[in-house]
This record gives C-alpha cells, sequence and structure tokens, in this order.
C-alpha cells in the first residue's frame, strides 16, 4: 500500500509562489547608516542623509569635522560648573516605517548615560536606556536588541553630567536604519485565482486517475 501526502512538494511550492503573486505583496530592506558626511559644521537643526532625517530636539547640538567615528559627528557640550545637560535628536524616515540596530556614543571625560525609544503611530514600541563606562575619548557601539520591531520614529537622548573641573563634549555617530518598503496590495486578479486552482485540480485528477487502477 502506497501512502501520498495531502498536497505534494512541487505543487504546494507552485501554490506559495502564485499566492505571492496573488497578493503582490513585497517587501525590501537595505540597511543605512547616518554618517553626518554631508552635514554642515555648526549648529544641527535638521539634516537628512540616505532618506531619513534627524532633527535636533533638545540641546544645543552641533556638527563638528574635527572628531568622529570617522569625522564629522554630532555633539553637545556642558560647560564646567554647569548642572547635568540632556540633549535628544530624533531619527524619521519621511513617516515610513523602519527598524534601527545600532550606534556609536561618544564622550571625552565622563560615563554616557542615554535613553533610546522607538515609536510607531506615536506608540512606544521599545525603549532601553543604560551608561556606557568612560570611553576616554573613544566611541562605543550601542546595540538595539529589538533591532526587528518597524518603529516610524526614533528618539536618542544622551546626559552630559555635570564637572567643576572642565567643559565636556558629548555625541554620537553611526546610525543604522533599515527602511521598510512594502508595496500596496492590488485588487485580486481572476486570473490569479485560475493559475492558483490549476495546480490542485491537476494533481487530484491524477490521484483520481491512480486511485482507479487495477
Amino acid at each position: 500500500m502506497t501512502f501520498e501526502s495531502l498536497v505534494p512538494i512541487a505543487p504546494a511550492a507552485h501554490l506559495v509562489t502564485l499566492l505571492g503573486l496573488l497578493l503582490g505583496v513585497h517587501q525590501t530592506a537595505s540597511a543605512a547608516t547616518i554618517t553626518f558626511e554631508q552635514a554642515s559644521l555648526g549648529t544641527l537643526s535638521t539634516y537628512t542623509e540616505s532618506g531619513f532625517t534627524t532633527s535636533a530636539i533638545s540641546g544645543p547640538w552641533v556638527t563638528t569635522g574635527s572628531y568622529g567615528n570617522p569625522a564629522p559627528f554630532i555633539q553637545f557640550t556642558n560647560e564646567a560648573g554647569q548642572n547635568s545637560l540632556t540633549a535628544t535628536i530624533q531619527i524619521t524616515n519621511d513617516d515610513s516605517p523602519f527598524t534601527f540596530s545600532s550606534v556609536d556614543l561618544y564622550s571625552s571625560v565622563t560615563p554616557i548615560p542615554y535613553s533610546i525609544t522607538g515609536f510607531l503611530n506615536s506608540t512606544a514600541i521599545f525603549s532601553f536606556e543604560g551608561t556606557v563606562p568612560n570611553t576616554f575619548g573613544n566611541f562605543q557601539t550601542v546595540v538595539n536588541s529589538n533591532s526587528n520591531y518597524s518603529i516610524d520614529s526614533l528618539t536618542i537622548s544622551l546626559t552630559n553630567p555635570a564637572l567643576t573641573c572642565c567643559s565636556n563634549p558629548m555625541g554620537l555617530d553611526n546610525i543604522t536604519v533599515t527602511p521598510i518598503v512594502t508595496t500596496s496590495v492590488p485588487e485580486p486578479n481572476g486570473s490569479l485565482f485560475f493559475l492558483l486552482g490549476l495546480p490542485v485540480a491537476t494533481w487530484l485528477s491524477r490521484r483520481d486517475t491512480k486511485g482507479k487502477r487495477i
């Protein structure tokens, strides 16, 4: 006695292919890194690179060409004798969804307290915070463990601690994000429905023929 699977592999694969055509859904994603390479030096208001816009929400953000990973990068400075200073930037993709993977953080002589939040339709999808130990003027990459979550807005906040001895620059570089592009679903096409059913009808016909053999 011979047993057959309900739907053979070949017809099943054909069905999956045709189903994709029928639905018309297609997603592409290629990572982009915001490097601030083309940003104007000086005060940062907004900057667009690879379709992503970085906006200064709070704090005295500036683009500097004298340092970076590599140069330039964006930073803000807390002057000696001042209270701690928190500065925030926002990244958007023209209201389109994207994912966030990582960012490089920097401070001259202090640890780096940070808070990162991803939003979708104004609702927080993920939020995490921490403190990067003193990097002594180097950059440290912070990785997002929720990098598969789709968002349409990202905020990154850094807190520059109070110092009595001296001023301290703090900043970031290399924001890695991935745009998500999804085509609209077209109205179902009758010919595709026919093609979708054709392999099933053929298989059932062959199966019925086999069942009648002596």
